[in-house]
């Protein structure tokens, strides 16, 4: 049994923390009836199998391979799989004597969540604080936290246990993360934002920079003239990330001007995102690649929203919404 827990999305991560995970030199081995019990699903054959790895049915090359044959692209080459073991779904079963051992499946992306959960092993990382880590002498370091090469960590923060910090990582001053999050290299954390529990964060994503405000704003009532000074309005607030959260590369979010940005539970934010100040965003979004979100904005509960979509300042978009890609709210 093995003590390293798999990154679990959101909704699983307390289901797998039993299951026989072994190690055989460089290689995990799961058995197909640890996998099936992972699943909930059905086993047809030997539950004693050991696989190392799920791959598509064509690039099957052991036979300690898991082919994943969900999704019809998949299941129309497993007449011709070199794997002896199989996930499929139960709409499209193939001939049981084909394979040594059949996991069968209901809900197809589900599955395929817990399954690539199960065998992600993360990124390289060694357990404690490299050499080259600069780190305050007041921040306070959980159990079991990773920081990587050239990290710095700001004074009064707080890393909660199990979190893993990657190189050429930057932690401002007074900045809180929570429980197995897990921080790749480049990303960049102002001061005083607060990070839940178990968050992924991208590499080169900013957390916290100052919010784009100038006084006065141009319109149609104030036009441009060549003596007119633009007085930059300062950030002063924070942002707040919720439990679950995970945030794309290069994204960027902005502190608020007096209060916070908000980021809710379980919300996933895709690469090269856009997040205004002051702007407050629900539990289990999901925001798409190059979405540009203005200042203050508002956005509900599980609210979908299509890449390069934009929103301007100050709506109000609620539970449920779904934004297509490219659109613009206005």
């Amino acid at each position: 049994m093995n003590s390293i827990e798999p990154m679990l999305p959101v909704g699983f991560r307390a289901v797998h923390v039993t299951l026989g995970r072994r190690f055989n030199g460089e290689s995990l081995l799961m058995l197909t009836k640890d996998i099936a019990d992972a699943l909930g699903a059905s086993l047809i054959g030997d539950g004693a199998v050991d696989i190392t790895r799920i791959v598509h049915p064509d690039d099957a090359e052991h036979d300690s391979d898991l082919a994943v044959a969900i999704f019809s692209d998949a299941v129309t080459t497993l007449d011709s799989t070199w794997a002896r073991a199989a996930v499929v779904s139960a709409k499209r079963m193939p001939v049981p004597d084909r394979f040594a051992s059949l996991i069968v499946i209901g809900q197809g992306r589900t599955a395929l969540a817990i399954l690539t959960a199960l065998f992600d092993r993360g990124p390289p990382r060694e357990a404690g604080v490299h050499p080259t880590a600069v780190i305050a002498p007041d921040t306070e370091l959980g159990t079991g936290v990773s920081v990587g090469p050239f990290a710095v960590i700001g004074p009064a923060s707080k890393i909660g246990s199990g979190t893993t910090i990657l190189s050429h990582v930057s932690v401002g001053g007074g900045v809180v993360i929570g429980h197995n999050g897990l921080i790749h290299s480049g990303v960049r954390i102002g001061d005083r934002v607060v990070i839940g529990d178990r968050v992924i964060i991208h590499s080169n994503a900013v957390i916290g920079a100052d919010g784009f405000s100038f006084a006065p704003e141009l319109g149609p009532r104030m036009p441009y003239s060549s003596d007119l000074e633009l007085k930059r309005v300062h950030s002063l607030g924070t942002v707040l990330i919720g439990h679950d959260v995970e945030i794309g590369a290069n994204t960027t979010i902005d502190r608020a001007t007096l209060r916070a940005t908000r980021i809710g539970d379980g919300t996933k934010i895709d690469n090269q995102v856009q997040i205004g100040h002051n702007v407050a965003i629900g539990k289990s979004c999901l925001i798409c690649a190059k979405v540009g979100i203005a200042g203050s904005v508002t956005i509900g509960d599980r609210v979908r929203i299509g890449g390069c979509a934009r929103i301007t300042d100050h709506v109000t978009i609620g539970t449920e919404a779904i934004i297509g890609g490219a659109s613009g709210v206005f």
